[in-house]
């Protein structure tokens, strides 16, 4: 699985669910700057957390695409 992000379709994805990048960075227990460092591709997210929540919101983004 690829660690990159698309952002205009996880902001998108989090948009569908009422959500903004902030408050769903505090929900999963992460901070917002690792997020917003992951979303505007600052942070590779090769390993650690930010690979963990780029593994989230691509998967946030394909339960959107099929929804």
């Amino acid at each position: 699985m690829s660690a990159a992000v698309d952002r205009d379709a996880a902001l998108h994805a989090l948009r569908k669910q009422g959500s903004t990048l902030k408050q769903w960075a505090k929900d999963q227990g992460y901070g917002y700057r690792n997020a917003s460092n992951v979303i505007r591709g600052t942070s590779r997210a090769h390993f650690g957390e930010g690979r963990e929540i780029a593994e989230k919101l691509n998967k946030l983004i394909k339960e959107a695409e099929n929804v």
